[in-house]
């Protein structure tokens, strides 16, 4: 949402499909290094939300059952 307001990226979040359209991004260039960090750091964002995605299923479970 960050990238989007400051126009470093172009698209729309599609909140009930939960996914990102992106058409544009700003051109930057990276070292082999930058961008293994940064896939290293969406890697673990992914696990974070995924783990967090588990964990509201199950409470939501305990809260209707």
């Amino acid at each position: 949402m960050k990238a989007l307001s400051l126009g470093l990226v172009r698209g729309t979040i599609d909140q009930v499909d939960a996914q990102v359209h992106l058409s544009w991004v700003q051109p930057r260039v990276l070292s082999k290094q930058q961008i293994a960090t940064m896939r290293s750091r969406l890697d673990h964002w992914c696990r974070d939300v995924h783990t967090m995605e588990k964990l509201l299923e199950q409470k939501a479970h305990d809260i209707i059952n």
